[in-house]
């Protein structure tokens, strides 16, 4: 299948989950519960829950014990080995693309009036807020491996920025479509996904690399919709 035709078919999966929306009964796509609230009516914050944490936690810690685990150091080599023999002349640019596509779809759905838990706007901090802290951890944790052996052994960078984008654009999709279709709202996991593998499978990224830029953009993701939240809270108070 050729790139753009592989491309185009991921985009449609995904924009035909997303568009499921619009076939859904208009008060159930429009009317967003009520924020949890505590007993004092203080906004209750629930983007740091253990399964959430715990998981994109293990995917980063995962990828920091490579210098002192010789298996994890012989999982990556193998899967490297096996992609460069299996699929030697595999190379598809769909990956570049397909980072964006959860961030993307967010907006479009701005464009076409469509209720999402915020507004255009605060979208546009969210999506800054997210990138320039997933950023600057990626942009510190690259300074560091860099002078770590085990992690230049295939001449790959950890973590995968690739897929941290699309994770931290993943999370996004997911924060604004939890209440009102929890289901559609980890469909944007599924592109996020998509590109991790095709990172490994164009021979840029090793496995640990992949799964630590993962863990990395959801995160990021939480940490800047939790700020966000309290600074909103803090100025209404005021």
């Amino acid at each position: 299948m050729k790139f753009y035709q592989t491309l185009y078919l991921l985009l449609c999966i995904f924009l035909f989950a997303s568009f499921k929306v619009l076939a859904q009964d208009t008060a159930q796509v429009y009317l967003l519960k009520p924020a949890a609230t505590n007993n004092t009516g203080k906004y209750k914050s629930h983007y740091f829950k253990p399964a959430g944490v715990i998981i994109s936690g293990t995917f980063i810690l995962y990828g920091s014990l490579k210098p002192a685990i010789s298996g994890i150091q012989r999982i990556d080599t193998d899967i490297m080995t096996s992609v460069k023999t299996n699929y030697p002349n595999f190379h598809t640019r769909a990956d570049d693309y397909l980072m964006w596509a959860p961030t993307a779809s967010i907006y479009l759905m701005d464009a076409m009036h469509i209720k999402t838990t915020h507004s255009f706007t605060e979208h546009l901090i969210l999506d800054a807020g997210s990138m320039a802290i997933a950023g600057g951890v990626g942009f510190v944790m690259r300074k560091i491996s860099k002078n770590i052996d085990v992690y230049n052994t295939q001449d790959t960078k950890f973590p995968s920025g690739h897929t941290t984008n699309a994770f931290r654009g993943a999370e996004i999709f997911r924060q604004e479509f939890k209440g009102i279709n929890p289901v559609l709202s980890y469909s944007g996991y599924l592109v996020a996904t998509t590109v991790g593998v095709l990172r490994i499978y164009n021979k840029n990224h090793q496995l640990t690399e992949v799964l630590a830029g993962a863990g990395l953009g959801i995160l990021s993701t939480k940490l800047t919709y939790w700020v966000f939240d309290k600074v909103k809270d803090r100025r209404k108070k005021k």
